[in-house]
């Protein structure tokens, strides 16, 4: 079987890049007698490190797609016409497309997958988009994907449930498979000197406790909530010493983003010394940021899946997350669940976890327990029986 991947999201840092590059690894790795074509756009093949066993076809584009595609800009025309023709030359079995973000429509003859990772634009789009012509070329393209596929994938029961009322599909049109922590995510086991400069390296001081938060810092993320709920976490005098990490990259992302809105926030509320807004950090130092918070924080009004919840627990992290899409499923019962709508809620779990170190040594080990549940090789096989199902 031949079958075409769109991988032009690779080098992205948030979620599409992260499944992109998670699930063809592993789908590549499966033994099989299964060959698999990346198509790239020519910026993302020169940066990326792709799968040396697959054929690469690249398509000479005017910029990347993962930047194009973003929030705030639209792609040429140009370039995706020579995204489809460079498909259309191959002979294809099926083709698959990571990331509906980076979806074009390729001709007919090749039947076509889609990943449509959750329903936040459709659901929240002025917390997603800047503007109203983003939110209609992003409604345009979406409803031309999952028109034209003939099967949509998606992440989670809830996001699946969402795209089947979202754009009136029965159940048949979509499949779900999971996603999971890499395998670099585990509890750290370098010695407190290394822990120790990791923390330095990224503006944080060893043997502080901290709260962390790993993923975007964009609106729909509810980080003023979290800011809000810390401001009040900070007021119990057994906690005054307790700080708020917030991981994600606020100057290089091209999705919509509230970063300065946030800053303000901080300085509102007299915390510019007890909230680290810390960039991008790489996996290899996530990890122990992970192993050491106190609690991991994912407070987002919605969520497809949930991964950055995933890797903090496969790092031992007690996990507090909202009560809503996705969530409530990935932990199924290892951490606290709160109203994302409610900083009070979130203020109580944070207590409790923050005042009982038995408790939170309970949630530690539920996480790691849970974290077992999920692996990328499970996912690809999932992925490559929904490929043998499209070819029958």
């Amino acid at each position: 079987m031949r079958v075409g991947i769109d991988v032009t999201c690779w080098c992205n840092q948030r979620g599409f890049g992260r499944f992109t590059r998670e699930l063809v690894t592993a789908l590549v790795s499966l033994p099989s007698e299964d060959e698999y074509v990346l198509f790239a756009d020519r910026q993302t093949a020169e940066a990326a490190d792709l799968p040396e066993s697959c054929r690469v076809v690249i398509a000479k584009t005017s910029a990347a797609v993962a930047v194009a595609a973003s929030a705030g800009s639209r792609r040429s025309i140009k370039d995706v016409l020579a995204m489809r023709r460079m498909v259309q030359r191959e002979p294809l079995d099926v083709m698959f497309f990571p990331a509906v973000y980076s979806y074009f429509p390729i001709t007919r003859g090749i039947p076509c997958v889609v990943t449509f990772h959750d329903i936040i634009a459709e659901t929240l789009p002025r917390l997603v988009f800047g503007s109203w012509r983003s939110r209609l070329f992003w409604q345009l393209k979406c409803r031309l994907a999952a028109r034209r596929a003939d099967l949509l994938v998606t992440v989670s029961l809830a996001s699946k449930k969402g795209l089947m009322c979202h754009f009136g599909l029965s159940d048949d049109r979509i499949a779900v498979i999971s996603e999971a922590p890499a395998s670099s995510f585990a509890e750290a086991t370098g010695s407190r000197q290394v822990d120790a400069e990791v923390l330095r390296r990224h503006g944080l001081e060893p043997g502080k406790r901290y709260i962390l938060y790993v993923g975007g810092i964009s609106p729909h993320k509810n980080l003023d909530t979290l800011i809000e709920a810390f401001a009040l976490v900070r007021k119990d005098a057994r906690l005054e010493d307790i700080h708020l990490v917030l991981v994600g990259d606020w100057a290089g992302d091209v999705f919509y983003t509230c970063y300065e809105e946030l800053c303000i926030l901080v300085e509102r509320y007299g915390l510019g010394r007890a909230v680290h807004f810390t960039g991008f950090i790489p996996d290899e130092d996530l990890v122990h940021l992970y192993t050491a918070c106190q609690a991991f924080v994912l407070p987002s009004y919605l969520e497809g899946f949930g991964l950055p919840a995933v890797e903090a627990m496969a790092c031992g992290a007690a996990v507090v997350a909202s009560n809503v899409g996705s969530l409530p499923e990935v932990l199924d019962g290892a951490g606290e669940l709160f109203d994302p709508h409610d900083a009070a809620a979130l203020v109580g779990c944070l207590k409790r976890i923050l005042r009982d170190s038995v408790y939170q040594r309970e949630l530690q080990t539920r996480s790691l327990q849970r974290a077992l549940d999920f692996s990328w090789e499970t996912s690809a096989r999932q992925m490559r029986n929904i490929f043998d199902t499209m070819k029958a």
